[in-house]
C-alpha cells in the first residue's frame, strides 16, 4: 500500500479560507468553486476548522431573522461551524487517516505546529484501499 502522503493535495492547490475573511468573501468562494466544505486557517497558517455551505446558510438565515446582524461586518471567525472535521498530523498512520475519512469528505493534514499543509480526499483514500484489497486477494502466480 502506498503511503497516504502520496495522495496529499498541497495547500497551494487547495481552496481554503482565512478566519479573518468576510462572510461575503466566503460566500463568493463557495459559489465560484461549488464545494460543500472548505478548510479554514488563521493568519499563522494553522488549521482552525472546516466551514460548510450549511454554516453559511445558517448564518444567512440568522441575519434574516435578526436585522441587527450586519453580514458586512461578519467574518468567517464569527460563523458557528457545525462540521467538526478533525485534522490529522502528517505522521499519522493510514488507518487513522482512513478512520477520519469515514466521517468527512477530506482530511486536513497539519504539521506538529498545527500548520495546515494540505488535504487528503476520501475518494483517493478509498481507491487506494480497494487497490490494496485487490492485491492481497489476488491468487499467487505459480512459477
Amino acid at each position: 500500500m502506498k503511503n497516504h502522503l502520496f495522495y496529499l493535495i498541497p495547500k497551494s492547490d487547495v481552496v481554503y479560507l482565512y478566519n479573518h475573511q468576510s462572510f461575503k468573501e466566503a460566500y463568493s468562494l463557495f459559489r465560484k468553486h461549488s464545494y460543500t466544505a472548505m478548510p479554514v486557517i488563521n493568519k499563522r497558517g494553522q488549521y482552525v476548522g472546516t466551514i460548510s455551505e450549511g454554516d453559511l446558510l445558517r448564518t444567512l438565515a440568522l441575519s434574516l431573522e435578526h436585522p441587527e446582524i450586519d453580514l458586512d461586518q461578519f467574518t468567517v471567525r464569527d460563523i458557528d461551524f457545525k462540521t467538526k472535521a478533525e485534522a490529522c498530523r502528517v505522521d499519522e498512520s493510514f488507518e487513522t487517516v482512513l478512520e477520519l475519512a469515514t466521517h468527512q469528505n477530506f482530511v486536513p493534514l497539519v504539521d506538529d505546529q498545527n500548520v495546515f499543509i494540505g488535504i487528503l480526499r476520501r475518494q483517493e483514500l478509498i481507491k487506494e484501499l480497494l487497490n490494496y484489497l485487490k492485491e492481497i486477494d489476488a491468487p499467487e502466480e505459480i512459477m
